[in-house]
């Protein structure tokens, strides 16, 4: 597991629990590259077997932090929708509540990736919405 990614999921999970109480618990977990096709794919959030997962790929590694620390905000922005029981939501969802949950906006960089560095906002169209 990469320990940078480590370090910012280990923070924004204390931040997280603040905002959503004890019960507001996520795991981590590193996925098969074959998990992630594309490029910008870095990780997913699942709801597994009654709890939550960030899923991250083998190349989130080799990311700066930039891009770590937006695409890990984002998933949170899921796991709290989750959560909340709210299962079926959009991507500008967890966004927005990526974005409440840690007070700083979302963006997304050249090659369409979260980041907290500046780039594109919201979400791109074309990613879906």
């Amino acid at each position: 597991m990469p320990p940078k990614a480590v370090g910012v999921f280990k923070r924004l999970h204390a931040q997280a629990r603040k905002s959503l109480g004890r019960t507001f618990c996520v795991d981590l977990a590193m996925g098969r590259p074959e998990e992630f096709p594309n490029n910008r794919d870095m990780a997913y959030c699942a709801h597994m077997d009654g709890y939550i997962c960030i899923v991250i790929a083998p190349k989130f590694a080799n990311a700066h932090s930039a891009r770590i620390e937006g695409v890990l905000r984002h998933e949170f922005g899921h796991a709290a929708l989750m959560h909340l029981e709210c299962h079926q939501h959009r991507e500008r969802d967890a966004d927005a509540v990526g974005e409440a949950l840690f007070g700083a906006p979302i963006y997304y960089d050249r090659e369409t990736v979260q980041t907290i560095a500046k780039g594109t906002r919201p979400r791109p169209r074309h990613l879906g919405l």
